[in-house]
This record gives structure tokens, C-alpha cells and sequence, in this order.
């Protein structure tokens, strides 16, 4: 189980990557093909890419050795009919030309310089892949493409953008910014404040969606700190919330700082009133310069905190919610019962039937 949910992560986190860093490349740059900035986002897109290629092929693996009972020696044979047989295997297969479209578009960004309509084939990939996890969870229990489902899927893209947007930013732009050191810093602010716009907009996103995915999968209130399930979405709301703070501290104190030391007007705001506004400062390059390394920081900071969720969201992923339990406790017992009553010779869940959600729809 551990392994499976390091893989769940891993495979999240690549995905958050990618869309993060599509996000980053067509809302947060500046428009200007072949820039430097951009460079190094497509490098670090294209390694994005072959992570989440490997993950999506990890997370196959572990749920063959799932179902065929952990024997490395029955993969190759049981391969065709979990891709056949299992609701699992039906949803994967729609990766292989989701990924091959991903590995096409950045292969001609790589090497033509008027590429931006490429990266939008790349966004549809990727929505597509998110699609197959949504498929494959805890919605999907009820029906495929059920409102549910969608609404997840929804959830799960504003948060690969809001994350996913704050890895690109410290692994990509940032470190470039501050290397070069002569940056502008009017592009720097306008670069921080798409960023704080882009990450308001999936926040606001992920809340509506989160509760109404909450709502049906604890079933009632209480769930909240009376099963394991509710108290791990406690825990991961809680970090959810340090986000939101190092988010309003961002917009409302480092990007006012930023603004004033690129010598831009800088927006009065009542939060920044509230949260003690931010002290003047000269508009110097050495000044912005520090600006910049601070702001680099707290988006670390908050990348940090984009893992952890990741983390927490994944041991959701392998649980059973609590309004599910009624009738998959209830079915188990039947199970037994008839198990006791008639005994059968164990065979091989692969080449039987399809295994019945939910069990079918955990997502590894």
C-alpha cells in the first residue's frame, strides 16, 4: 500500500508539473517566442514529460501486481487483459495517445520558433491524462462521466495549475531571473502579478469544487474528525489553508514591494491595508534584486506546501470515503458469507471478470 501511494504521488506530482508549467509558459511569460525564460520552461517541460511517461507506466505495473497477486513472472501475460478486461485498464489506455500528443507537441516547439499554438495541443494532452485519474477515482464509483466526475476533474486542473504553476516558478523562472540579474524589473512584476491572478482564479476554482467532492464522499459532517478518511482531508485542508496565507502574503505584501521597486503604481488594496501594507523602499537594481530573491522564496515556501498537498491528496486517493462504506462493508460480508457457503478453488482476478468498483476504481 506505502508504494502504491508513492507512485499515486509521483504520478500526481508529474502531472501538476506539466499543466503547471503549460500555465506558467501561456498566462505568466511574457509574450515573446524563443526568450531565454521560455527556453528553459520547455527544458524543464520536456523532463516533466518523460517523468510522468514513466510514472504513468508505474502506476500499470503496480496495478497488475495488485491484481495478479505480486508475482513479477505473470506481468507479461497478465498485461493485455488488465488493459481489456479492468475498468482500470479501459480508462489507461486512453494515456498512450494523450502522451504521445504531449511528446509530438514539444518536439515541435524544440525545434520551430513560432510554437505557441503547439503548447495548447500539450494543454490538451495533459487535461487528458487528468481526465483518466478522475475516471479512475473515487467519483467514477457512480458512473463514468458522471457530473462528478467531471467536477473532480475540474478540481484536479485548477489544482495542477495553482501548484503546478508555483514548481515552474521556483524550478524554472525564478532560478533564470536570478542568474541573469539584470532582468527588468517591471518584467518581474508583471511575471509576479499574472502568477497571483492565475493562482486567485484556480483557488477560487478548487473551493467550489473541493466542497461540493467533499460533500458527497463523506456523506455527513461528523466524518469529519470520526474517520481516517475525514481526518486526512483535515489535515490536508489545514495545509491548504498555509497556502492561502503565503498567497495573500504574496499578493498583497511582496507584490506591492515588487511593484513599487520596478517604479509601477502600485494598486491600494484593503488586505494590504489589513495585513499592515508593505514599507517603501528606493526603485534601485540592488533593491529589486532583493525583491525578487524574497519573492522567490515564498513561492519555494509555498511549493513546499504544493508537495505536501500532493502527499495528502494521494492517501485520499487509496481510502475508502466514508459514504462508501455502508454498502462495501455490507457487500464484503455477503462475499464472506457465500465464500464460507461455497467454497471455490482461487483463480486469477485478470482473466475471470472485471473486477466491481469500487475496488476497480481505486486509483493506484
Amino acid at each position: 500500500m506505502p508504494i502504491n501511494i508513492a507512485l499515486t504521488a509521483f504520478d500526481v506530482g508529474m502531472l501538476f508539473a506539466v499543466i503547471g508549467l503549460l500555465a506558467c509558459w501561456l498566462a505568466v511569460l511574457p509574450r515573446e517566442e524563443g526568450s531565454t525564460l521560455e527556453t528553459s520552461v520547455l527544458r524543464l517541460l520536456g523532463f516533466s514529460i518523460a517523468l510522468l511517461t514513466l510514472s504513468s507506466a508505474g502506476i500499470l505495473l503496480s496495478r497488475i501486481l495488485e491484481l495478479d497477486g505480486g508475482s513479477f513472472s505473470l506481468v507479461l501475460s497478465s498485461l493485455k487483459p488488465a488493459l481489456q478486461v479492468t475498468h482500470y485498464g479501459h480508462v489507461w489506455v486512453w494515456r498512450i495517445p494523450a502522451l504521445l500528443l504531449l511528446w509530438l507537441a514539444w518536439g515541435w516547439c524544440l525545434h520551430h520558433r513560432h510554437h505557441t499554438w503547439a503548447a495548447w495541443f500539450m494543454v490538451i494532452g495533459a487535461a487528458g491524462i487528468a481526465l483518466t485519474r478522475s475516471e479512475t477515482g473515487h467519483p467514477a464509483d457512480h458512473g463514468d462521466f458522471t457530473f462528478a466526475v467531471w467536477v473532480d476533474w475540474v478540481h484536479l486542473m485548477s489544482a495542477a495549475v495553482w501548484v503546478g504553476s508555483l514548481f515552474g516558478m521556483s524550478l524554472a523562472i525564478f532560478p533564470k531571473l536570478l542568474r541573469d540579474g539584470d532582468t527588468p524589473g517591471e518584467h518581474c512584476a508583471m511575471m509576479f502579478q499574472r502568477l497571483s491572478t492565475l493562482s486567485g482564479i484556480a483557488l477560487a476554482l478548487i473551493l467550489a469544487t473541493g466542497i461540493y467532492t467533499a460533500m458527497g464522499e463523506l456523506g455527513s459532517f461528523h466524518a469529519l474528525w470520526t474517520s481516517s478518511y475525514g481526518i486526512t482531508l483535515d489535515v490536508k485542508l489545514g495545509i491548504v489553508i498555509l497556502m492561502i496565507i503565503f498567497g495573500a502574503h504574496n499578493r498583497y505584501l511582496k507584490l506591492p514591494r515588487l511593484l513599487h521597486a520596478a517604479g509601477q503604481p502600485v494598486p491600494a488594496s484593503v488586505f494590504g491595508i489589513l495585513l499592515g501594507g508593505f514599507a517603501p523602499s528606493d526603485n534601485s537594481a540592488r533593491e529589486t534584486a532583493l525583491v525578487v530573491r524574497s519573492c522567490a522564496r515564498a513561492v519555494l515556501a509555498e511549493s513546499l506546501l504544493g508537495l505536501a498537498v500532493i502527499g495528502a491528496a494521494s492517501v485520499l486517493l487509496h481510502g475508502m470515503p466514508p459514504a462508501e462504506m455502508p454498502k462495501n462493508m455490507a457487500g464484503m460480508s455477503m462475499s464472506m458469507n457465500s465464500s464460507h457457503a461455497n467454497p471455490l478453488p482461487r483463480t486469477p482476478v485478470l482473466v475471470t471478470s472485471r473486477p466491481a468498483k469500487p475496488s476497480d476504481a481505486q486509483v493506484t
